[in-house]
């Protein structure tokens, strides 16, 4: 299960990355709530929302992301991101 995890986390890392290079984001830019909560979320199979968090926290540790808050919480792309993505 451990190597599967992994796989999954990975795929997340490189959708939630993904999106923001297709939206040519900036560093402070967000994900769209609607595409994460209506379109990315709604479609994760159970054990992809089980390494959700995980994926997610890695991310922030990892300096490519931003936790923000509201409603709806969503990520802003950090500079380390935008350079991850070039």
């Amino acid at each position: 299960m451990g190597q599967q995890k992994e796989g999954i986390k990975t795929a997340i890392r490189d959708e939630f990355l993904g999106r923001f290079r297709s939206m040519n984001a900036k560093a402070g830019e967000v994900l769209p709530v609607r595409w994460l909560y209506d379109d990315f979320m709604a479609n994760l199979s159970a054990k992809e929302q089980q390494a959700l968090e995980e994926a997610i926290n890695e991310m922030i540790r990892d300096g490519l992301i931003e936790y923000v808050g509201g409603p709806k919480p969503t990520y802003a792309l950090t500079q380390k991101g935008v350079d991850i993505l070039c």
